[in-house]
C-alpha cells in the first residue's frame, strides 16, 4: 500500500529519505520495464525484450529478471546481488505526477508510507529555512531525466515497430533434464532477418539516428537467458 501526497517544505520539512538497496518490492514482477539509455548497461545481465500494450499497441522494452511468471529471481531477499541496477529502481519513495489532466506541468510525490521515508535518519530534503537539499535536487532531476527517457523511448520503440523489426517471438527454456519445458509468451524481438533485408534508406536512417547500438545490445543480451536459467535451477535445488 501507498500513501502518495505532494511534496512541500512545510509538510515534510523534517522528512529524511534513506539510501536502500533492498528492491524486495519487486518480488513478483519478472518483467522490469526499462529506458532505451540502460540497454548497454543492462544488456550484461538481464535479457532485454520488448512487450506490447493490448489496449494502446504501443511497445515497452524490459529487464527479464525471471523464467516463471511474477517471479524476480533476483529481488526475493533484500540483497541486491547484480552488478548492474535499473534506472526505475532507484526512485522510489519519489515520483513525479502531473499537477493536472490539462496541464503538463509536474511536481514531485512522495509515498510517506515507504520504509525509506523517515524523520531522523537519511538525506534531509529540506534545509531549516525550507529551501530544496542538494539531496533533493538530485533526485528531483533524476526524475526528470527518466521521465524524458521514457518519453525517447517510447518514439524509438514505435520507430522500430513502423519498421516492422518487433516480431512476436515464444521464448522456450528447459530449466533441467527433469523438468517440462517452460513457454514464456508475449514477448518481442528485433527480427534479425528483417533487420538485414531494409533498404538502404531504411538502414542508413537507423544508423543516423543512433539506434544501431541499442539493437545489438538487444540481441546479444538474449544469451543472457542462460544465466536466468542457472539461477532458477540453484534456486529449484536449494
Amino acid at each position: 500500500m501507498t500513501n502518495i501526497s505532494p511534496l512541500n517544505s512545510s509538510k515534510h520539512l523534517n522528512t529524511y529519505i534513506k539510501e536502500s538497496k533492498d528492491f524486495s518490492r519487486f518480488a513478483a514482477q519478472s518483467l522490469i520495464p526499462i529506458v532505451v539509455q540502460e540497454f548497454a548497461v543492462l544488456a550484461t545481465e538481464f535479457p532485454i525484450v520488448f512487450v506490447k500494450n493490448a489496449e494502446s499497441g504501443q511497445f515497452t522494452p524490459i529487464a527479464m529478471m525471471g523464467i516463471k511468471n511474477n517471479f524476480n529471481l533476483y529481488c526475493q531477499t533484500k540483497n541486491w546481488e547484480a552488478s548492474v541496477t535499473p534506472i526505475g529502481f532507484s526512485k522510489a519513495p519519489l515520483s513525479l505526477m502531473q499537477t493536472s489532466k490539462e496541464s503538463d506541468e509536474v511536481m514531485v510525490f512522495i509515498d510517506e508510507d515507504s520504509e525509506l521515508v523517515t524523520s531522523d535518519e537519511g538525506n534531509k530534503l529540506f534545509d531549516d529555512s525550507g529551501e530544496q537539499t542538494e539531496y533533493l535536487k538530485k533526485r528531483s532531476n533524476a526524475l526528470l531525466d527518466l521521465a524524458s527517457f521514457t518519453q525517447q523511448t517510447s518514439a524509438i520503440t514505435q520507430y522500430f515497430a513502423e519498421l516492422n523489426l518487433l516480431a512476436p517471438k515464444q521464448l522456450t527454456v528447459k530449466l533441467n533434464s527433469d523438468s517440462p519445458e517452460v513457454n514464456i509468451d508475449g514477448v518481442y524481438i528485433i527480427d534479425e532477418q528483417i533487420l538485414n533485408e531494409l533498404n538502404d534508406e531504411a538502414f542508413l536512417t537507423l544508423k543516423s539516428k543512433g539506434l544501431m547500438p541499442l539493437i545489438y545490445a538487444h540481441l546479444t543480451s538474449l544469451h543472457q537467458i542462460g544465466r536466468l536459467i542457472t539461477k532458477q535451477n540453484q534456486l529449484d535445488k536449494a
